[in-house]
């Protein structure tokens, strides 16, 4: 596969988002235009199944920018979703991929320094040292942390993080060794770019939603605990 020298993919999952997707769009494009410079991006957006007017606002926004490129697709949830948007971004050549959410939790503030990182690091992650998203999902986060160390012996900072900046040679390898079923994959992604590549962490502020409701609910982390640890375990013995 020939690459496309320093071409960034940006993946970014969006499930019924019409309250925040043109928020986030119009913070991150400037954003992008100045650190990574004009068409030298690709801002892949795969509406996973929305069944709101998430669609229509992306086709308007397409038809303005054409850097967007949007994806529908029917729903199979944000880390499938996701692991998609790395293949894709692989099949096109990409150097990098950035992996962000569509809420507008992602602050863009932060993507300059990531980048430069990115010079010294294969793969760059943001830290939510701060986050007004509330304490349950500070505790998730700190859990999982625990869960993929018992399970994997890997000590990740915050495994799911949705503010990731990731070489191609971190990514395509993994991803034939990531399950159909692995419902939040970007767990399994980001413990085997910690063992083999060791993230470089970035401290991050995680704002609150800008509108809308999470596509990936607190009770779905409680109720697939055992679930996960036991498919982590199992996948992660298949990645050499």
């Amino acid at each position: 596969m020939q690459t496309n020298r320093d071409h960034t993919w940006i993946v970014m999952p969006v499930y019924n988002e019409q309250a925040s997707i043109a928020h986030v769009l119009d913070a991150w494009i400037p954003t992008f235009e100045k650190v990574l410079g004009d068409g030298n991006y690709t801002y892949c957006i795969l509406n996973d199944g929305s069944k709101d007017n998430t669609a229509g606002i992306l086709k308007e926004y397409a038809g303005k920018f054409p850097q967007i490129n949007v994806v529908e697709k029917p729903n199979s949830g944000h880390g499938q979703t996701c692991i998609l948007g790395y293949e894709m971004a692989m099949e096109a050549g990409a150097e990098w991929v950035f992996q962000m959410d569509s809420d507008g939790q992602c602050n863009p503030m932060y993507f300059e320094e990531v980048v430069n990182k990115s010079r010294d690091f294969k793969v760059v992650y943001g830290y939510r040292k701060t986050r007004d998203d509330g304490w349950k999902r500070f505790a998730i986060s700190r859990i999982v942390t625990l869960f993929i160390w018992f399970a994997t012996g890997v000590w990740v900072r915050d495994a799911n993080v949705p503010y990731r900046y990731m070489h191609r040679s971190a990514l395509e390898k993994l991803l034939p060794y990531v399950p159909k079923d692995f419902h939040l994959a970007n767990i399994l992604v980001s413990t085997y770019q910690q063992r083999h590549f060791r993230i470089k962490w970035v401290n991050i502020h995680f704002d609150d939603r800008f509108g809308g409701e999470p596509s990936v609910k607190v009770s779905l982390f409680a109720k697939h605990g055992i679930v996960m640890f036991k498919q982590l375990r199992a996948a992660f013995k298949s990645v050499k």
